[in-house]
């Protein structure tokens, strides 16, 4: 066996390093975010870091290391694609600013109040 190889596991947390990094970028761009989401992202990008310090010192923890940023990017994957569902709901109904929300709230109470009791 060739020690200088990259395996399939180090290809893929270097891989996941760099999406995380490009992801960090890019989710600055969403117009509703959630700030923990960038500290997940960073998560990964230091596991990933530290899984290769501890290839070459302890590999026998460095296997547990991309299970920790599996569970870091899937996190960060379902906590930012929640808040940008939310935004096509908004986009879809037409209710895309504040000012338009508030006007919305404001005129669905005018509506109720003014409605015959009984429908």
């Amino acid at each position: 066996m060739n020690k200088n190889k990259l395996g399939a596991a180090a290809f893929l947390s270097i891989v996941a390093a760099v999406l995380a990094l490009v992801d960090i970028f890019l989710y600055r761009t969403v117009m509703y975010t959630y700030t923990p989401v960038y500290y997940m992202l960073g998560g990964v990008i230091v596991l990933a870091l530290l899984g290769c310090v501890l290839a070459k010192v302890a590999p026998r923890i460095a296997n547990y290391v991309p299970i920790g940023m599996v569970f870091l990017l899937a996190s960060a994957i379902v906590w930012g694609s929640m808040l940008m569902v939310n935004q096509i709901a908004y986009v879809i109904s037409g209710l895309d600013g504040v000012d338009t929300i508030v006007t919305y709230i404001s005129f669905a109470e005018a509506s109720r109040n003014t409605m015959p009791m009984g429908t």
